[in-house]
């Protein structure tokens, strides 16, 4: 066998420079290079469907926090409905929904009381018109989002009209026009034509802050001064999420209308004197 035949048998025209070399340097070469192979693959599929990956792991985060929120939130007994011009702070949200709780029963059985105000802050077109003109007047500029207000309008007929919330704390405003569609339960159905609580500023609903209740519990600030409260008819998609489960809601959320229309102050409780404006000593 001539020189060059033994050449060709100890590396063939075949074999390619990797496996020369994987031969040549041994096993470890050749895990390297398994290595590298591996990791080309992975930038290779890093490269073609990272987005995939980012937005299935940023999908997977939002379902993993949605999960937890859901297993934390408490069932409320009862839900009241606050729509009107003037926002609710969370401290004053809290102090309210603590005073109803204490003449709430735990309808739900879970051995708690827990209610719930959902707030929908709007105006009308005459409580924007008003805040306009007094702007003008006081020489202040005001920015407001027609657009949004509008939304969240839609948002608060709905909840009237079709939402779990039953006793409703509106402005003088938006109460009328709920009120002058129908949507409200005349008090002589609760309380009898007899026993009208007082404040009543028609046949549906009462002046708040002439309350028993809110002249012990609350605070003037919070809700608007011209505040009415008043408790809506059996919401009228009872018809499609379940007639028998709206009309319990609606029966827990009378028993504690009643409740705040009855309220008594503790005894030895001395209900404060209205200040009487200061007048000129001649």
């Amino acid at each position: 066998m001539d020189k060059k035949d033994k050449n060709e048998q100890q590396f063939p025209e075949e074999e390619s420079n990797a496996a020369r070399r994987i031969r040549m340097l041994g096993q470890d070469t050749e895990e390297e290079e398994e290595e590298e192979l591996e990791i080309d693959r992975w930038g290779n599929f890093w490269y073609h469907h990272k987005w995939k990956v980012l937005m299935t792991a940023v999908f997977g985060v939002i379902i993993g926090v949605a999960v937890v929120q859901f297993a934390g939130q408490q069932n409320p007994d009862v839900r009241v409905l606050y729509g009107g011009p003037l926002y609710i702070t969370p401290n004053e949200s809290q102090m309210f929904c603590d005073a109803v709780e204490s003449i709430c029963p735990d309808f739900n059985d879970d051995g708690k009381t827990f209610v719930q105000l959902n707030d929908m802050v709007f105006m009308t077109e005459n409580q924007l018109n008003e805040m306009i003109a007094a702007a003008e007047e006081n020489d202040e500029d005001i920015a407001y989002d027609r657009l949004a207000n509008a939304q969240v309008q839609e948002r608060f007929t709905f909840e009237v009209f079709g939402g779990e919330a039953s006793i409703c704390i509106l402005a003088e405003e938006q109460y009328y026009d709920v009120s002058g569609s129908g949507g409200f339960l005349p008090l002589a159905e609760l309380f009898g034509e007899e026993n009208i609580p007082e404040g009543a500023v028609d046949a549906y609903g009462v002046r708040l802050s002439e309350t028993k209740f809110w002249k012990f519990y609350g605070t003037a600030e919070m809700f608007p001064a011209d505040a009415v409260i008043a408790l809506r008819r059996v919401s009228t998609m009872s018809a499609i999420t379940g007639k028998s489960k709206a009309e319990k809601l609606h029966a827990n959320s009378a028993e504690v209308f009643r409740n705040l229309m009855e309220f008594e102050y503790p005894e030895g409780y001395v209900e404060p004197a209205e200040e009487l404006p200061e007048t000129e000593i001649p």
